[in-house]
């Protein structure tokens, strides 16, 4: 019983820690590429030493890692447009789209995977719709707010910053899919890992090489904080809740995991609130939004876990 208390606990501060990294990509001042470029190299080196400290193999199937490439190219445009919406608009607009990543999941997959399309979580998508609409056409308050004219439209940048966030979103789903393919493969998912973060890296580094405008030392953080705000995120942030989930992972059902990540936002935007009350002030339209989004993607884990408890 204690086991299962002391692991509840960890998993909610592995949920509470991720929901952090939203409140740093703000402290950051480099922007959204540069960031992922340090925090995918930092995380690959902590990762890797690691696997040589635990002595853990790096072995990956030749034939997987052209697929691994895939995920890591994935796995950096996600965080590239994850810190470049909260950028943009602010860190609860920014997690208020990126929670409808489990719906975006269930969507894909049948995509992606070619299993059957589940009429439920189709029903449950056009609730989130709903709450992204209502976040969507949402007046913030915020002395922040700009507007753009596109063509003939006129968009905020908190709508644009949504969109950005519903793109990250769609693609953490596809990562997630493609990733769960991999991962089965190998006795132990932090090697996949590695290589999809390192392949991140090697991404937007081959991308600066050949097509960046600034220069590849420009990628590169200079001060002070920014460098010990992106050791934070990348290690705190990142390698340690990633390396700690996949050991409570062998404990835990997978329900209970994914309940306790559905509440990353929440964490997220309640710490978003605490630490830039101002920018992050947001009227009572953009909760009942996110309270719909956040409801329904709970309400399709629990459908989803009482449909597997029928058939076992």
């Amino acid at each position: 019983m204690q086991t299962h208390i002391k692991d509840q606990i960890n998993l909610h501060f592995i949920v509470f820690v991720w929901g952090f990294t939203a409140i740093l990509g703000k402290f950051i001042s480099i922007d959204a590429l540069a960031l992922v470029f340090n925090r995918t190299a930092i995380t690959s080196v902590a990762i890797g030493l690691y696997l040589l400290f635990r002595r853990k193999s790096f072995k990956a199937n030749s034939r997987d890692l052209l697929f691994m490439w895939l995920c890591g190219v994935l796995i950096a445009v996600h965080w590239i447009t994850f810190f470049g919406a909260i950028k943009i608009a602010n860190i609860s607009i920014t997690l208020a789209g990126i929670s409808t990543g489990a719906l975006w999941t269930a969507l894909l997959n049948p995509l992606l995977t070619k299993s059957r399309i589940d009429w439920t979580e189709l029903g449950l998508g056009l609730l989130v719709i709903l709450g992204i609409v209502i976040v969507f056409y949402e007046e913030p308050s915020s002395a922040s707010l700009e507007r753009y004219n596109i063509g003939s439209f006129s968009f905020t940048n908190f709508q644009i910053g949504l969109i950005i966030a519903l793109f990250s979103a769609m693609l953490s789903a596809s990562f997630s899919i493609l990733n769960k393919q991999l991962v089965s493969r190998y006795p132990r998912p932090i090697q996949v890992t590695f290589w999809e973060l390192t392949f991140a890296f090697l991404s937007i580094l081959i991308y600066q090489l050949f097509f960046g405008t600034n220069t590849l030392t420009s990628l590169w953080a200079s001060s002070y904080s920014d460098l010990a705000f992106l050791a934070i995120l990348a290690l705190l942030c990142t390698a340690y809740p990633f390396i700690k989930s996949v050991e409570l992972l062998k404990r835990m059902s997978p329900f209970s995991v994914m309940l306790a990540i559905n509440l990353e936002p929440v964490y997220g935007i309640l710490l978003a609130a605490l630490f830039f009350g101002a920018t992050e002030s947001m009227n009572p339209q953009f909760y009942i939004g996110v309270v719909i989004i956040l409801t329904t993607v709970i309400a399709n884990g629990i459908i989803k876990a009482r449909k597997r408890q029928n058939l076992s």
